[in-house]
């Protein structure tokens, strides 16, 4: 099969090259030198480079004309269904006039998505003294990592040199079995049923803040239930406005994510749907962005009513702009005589559909927001106050701490981000120590904050961001083990203020058995009424109920 720059070519060119196309190689390994010489010549005629796709029979099963990153995903222009494809394929390219034999740029991230066994490249005419440079190459067998990704780790080759010799060798040479790594088989076995990410990083300029950024990225990648395989990490504070990454790092980015075998790309950012569409078409993957992400995990969390629907009016808001159509799905629906114009899109119907499920989707988180009034109005008289804090602080381990609920009525506490979505308000009881009747008081459990959190995510929540908004004070929940655990209290505090909330505020230092102790010394700093506890190892816990059960907030504790 004949493909590329082929148009314009002369008939007596064409059966050239294909006469080439038809020519039988080694099965499994090498090539006819023969062919690659009369491949070489027409390369030089042409002023063009050319390359065969052959399979392990020795069958060619594609000639492209000119450069190889002019054929987008070569594989799906193989002739024959992916039964036909098979493995085993090899690449040989006569590079025409480059100087250089190793594969570059866009033509290295074509030649990763053929996977081919081996990729023999060579020059399109002899040296001086008969010598004919040729070099041959295999893909670097990546392995996934087992540890967080080091925001310094530098993306590896995605093409290893096997051997650099003379054509003629060249087209006896076998290359050897690709080496199994057992880390990377086992790593990718536990992977193989979900997606595989690569993270790109716009870096600040704070290492350390970089660092727990990248942490806090691959986190929210690993609670998706996908797993981060590589990372690419620009350190500028920001590219050009359509793509935010450089061209340069775009194309390290498409080989790393093809080296890796990654099937989406996640980056810190919120991309807009152009910058969205725009870096889709440069990698020629998948792209999410940092909203997107959370938005998964929230639908993936989502387990009442409530919950589901506040999270289906966040997506719609969030794809809404971002919506758009391919082929057919833009063809008109109307028009042509006897009508009064040329119809609608089908994208603009779609628009359309969705506008109207936001509003009915509004009408019902308007008539749940009316409906938890009504329950807080059923409690009045009681102390209400609220867990708040980032996402994976302890919330929930606390509240089951404190109210002991029975078995089975717990709530769900994992070592994972958002965890916890829906409000969830238990009763706490004590014996009045004066012998009267006993006290009790209201604490819910909220969901968790986290930087830049989306604005449709805060939209939709409001009817049950509103449980923080209507209590009589905030427990301020903070992981102090976590290094980044100030930056936290400062962005919990900034969405609150945010959302106009003015109840007053007391700092919980948790995870006391696990943190250093600067971290204590620091948050009292902050706050010198904090109090100090370990929801999981029982620490401080009747400190804080005697607090919960005081009458009054001291003024100290109004405020971080």
């Amino acid at each position: 099969m004949l493909l590329g720059r082929t148009a314009g070519l002369r008939p007596a060119m064409v059966r050239r090259l294909e006469r080439l196309s038809h020519r039988r190689h080694p099965e499994s390994s090498g090539a006819d030198l023969l062919s690659l010489q009369r491949l070489a010549e027409a390369s030089m005629e042409l002023e063009l480079p050319l390359s065969l796709v052959i399979d392990s029979r020795g069958l060619c099963r594609l000639l492209w004309v000119g450069p190889l990153e002019q054929s987008g995903r070569l594989l799906e222009r193989l002739p024959g269904g992916p039964r036909r494809q098979g493995g085993g394929l090899r690449l040989i390219t006569c590079v025409g006039r480059a100087r250089q034999l190793a594969p570059q740029g866009s033509e290295a991230v074509v030649g990763l998505d053929v996977q081919p066994r081996l990729w023999l490249r060579y020059a399109d005419r002899p040296r001086p003294g008969g010598q004919w440079p040729a070099a041959a190459f295999a893909p670097d067998a990546a392995i996934v990592p087992e540890t967080a990704i080091a925001p310094d780790t530098a993306p590896g080759e995605p093409w290893q040199e096997l051997i650099s010799a003379q054509l003629d060798d060249l087209c006896t040479y076998a290359p050897p079995e690709p080496r199994s790594h057992p880390a990377a088989a086992r790593l990718r076995e536990a992977s193989s049923g979900g997606e595989r990410v690569l993270l790109l990083v716009l870096s600040p300029a704070d290492a350390e803040e970089a660092r727990r950024q990248i942490a806090e990225l691959e986190g929210l990648v690993r609670s998706a239930g996908a797993t981060p395989v590589g990372l690419v990490v620009q350190r500028k504070a920001q590219g050009p406005g359509h793509t935010l990454w450089g061209e340069g790092k775009l194309r390290e980015a498409a080989l790393e994510a093809r080296r890796l075998g990654a099937s989406l790309v996640v980056t810190d950012r919120e991309l807009s749907p152009a910058q969205a569409r725009n870096l889709e078409q440069l990698l020629d993957l998948p792209v999410s962005d940092r909203s997107e992400l959370i938005l998964d995990i929230f639908a993936q969390r989502a387990a009442s009513g409530a919950g589901r629907l506040q999270v289906e009016l966040a997506q719609l808001r969030y794809r809404l702009p971002r919506l758009a159509g391919r082929g057919l799905s833009l063809s008109r629906q109307g028009g042509g005589i006897g009508t009064r114009g040329p119809g609608e899109t089908q994208l603009e119907k779609d628009r359309r559909a969705i506008a109207r499920r936001i509003d009915k989707l509004q009408r019902d988180v308007q008539a749940l927001g009316e409906h938890r009034a009504r329950l807080r109005a059923s409690r009045h008289g009681l102390r209400r106050l609220a867990l708040v804090g980032y996402t994976n602080a302890g919330k929930s381990s606390l509240l089951n701490a404190l109210s002991k609920p029975a078995a089975g009525e717990a709530v769900l506490a994992e070592n994972k981000l958002f965890a916890t979505l829906d409000p969830t308000t238990r009763r706490i009881s004590r014996a009045d120590p004066a012998g009267g009747r006993p006290q009790t008081l209201l604490l819910t459990d909220t969901v968790g904050f986290i930087r830049d959190l989306p604005p449709p995510l805060l939209e939709a929540f409001r009817s049950t961001l509103e449980e923080t908004l209507e209590a009589d004070g905030l427990l301020l929940v903070v992981d102090l083990s976590d290094p980044g655990w100030v930056e936290q209290v400062r962005t919990v505090n900034a969405i609150l203020d945010g959302l106009g909330s003015t109840a007053p505020r007391l700092l919980i230092g948790n995870q006391i058995d696990r943190c250093p102790a600067a971290a204590l010394d620091r948050a009292r700093s902050l706050d010198p009424g904090v109090l100090f506890i370990s929801a999981t190892g029982g620490l401080g816990l009747q400190h804080l109920r005697d607090w919960l059960f005081s009458d009054a907030t001291p003024d100290s504790q109004r405020g971080l």
